[in-house]
């Protein structure tokens, strides 16, 4: 049997990774911004990006090469790809870093809160609309940038993400260890009454620094698995913020 023959070449790939990531981004940010009624910067990363998109719509570009004029595999592949990537996501994000910035445990046929077949039925029109509409462009531009370039766009991207994956690393240790701190420290004044708590987790929002107070702000559903009272009390003000506007 033949083997298939690769669609595109390494660099392509990595540029396309980085354009959907940054498309994804855009994406998120004006959808959340819009149903929060304030502006969030989207994105695990420093940048303005999101990988997963990056990730999940690379796979199914290669994947579909050969289906993309049949609708329905394309749409069917869209979902189980993109499913997949968001729940192995959420995975990596609870068990390297303890932390949940989404929760579907509300929807209909959820599994675990990670996944819900709404969104993955939303991920399939994503996918045909971006293979069908969005990929010819997109191909064109990355074309004429190799042309250009001859790869060297993809080595950039590779050492900017790569470092902004390092750093927002030591970012959310950071983080995941000051709250940890706050945490033990309020479990030892549990008695405290609600206006000093306030205070205390006010102090604690002031030591936060750019990258960590906007996963507060961005990801209103954000938790650490290992911190419960500092979840409890961001979910009452968020309930109270919400209420007030």
């Amino acid at each position: 049997m033949r083997l298939l023959k690769m669609p595109f070449t390494f660099s392509e790939i990595i540029v396309l990774f980085f354009t959907y990531s940054v498309i994804g981004w855009m994406w998120e940010t004006i959808y959340c911004s819009i149903k929060d009624h304030h502006y969030d910067y989207r994105g695990f990363l420093f940048g303005p990006y999101c990988p997963v998109y990056g990730f999940a719509v690379t796979t199914i570009l290669i994947f579909t090469y050969h289906i993309q004029d049949n609708l329905f595999l394309l749409y069917v592949v869209g979902i189980i790809v993109a499913t997949i990537f968001e729940y192995c996501a959420s995975i990596f994000l609870q068990y390297v870093f303890h932390m949940k910035l989404w929760d579907y445990s509300h929807l209909w046929g959820n599994v675990q809160g990670r996944v819900a077949p709404v969104i993955s039925l939303f991920w399939g029109v994503g996918v045909v609309f971006l293979v069908k509409i969005i990929q010819p462009f997109i191909q064109k531009i990355i074309n004429w940038e190799e042309a250009r370039t001859h790869g060297y766009l993809a080595l950039i991207i590779l050492l900017g993400m790569g470092t902004d994956f390092v750093l927002t690393i030591i970012s959310v240790e950071k983080f995941h260890i000051s709250t940890k701190r706050w945490d033990e420290r309020l479990n030892t004044q549990i008695k405290l009454d609600e206006n000093r708590l306030n205070q205390r987790f006010d102090k604690l929002l002031e030591s936060l620094s750019w990258n960590q107070k906007r996963f507060l702000t961005s990801f209103p559903q954000l938790k650490f698995t290992d911190i419960d009272q500092f979840n409890a009390i961001k979910h009452k003000r968020m309930i109270r913020r919400k209420n007030k506007s």
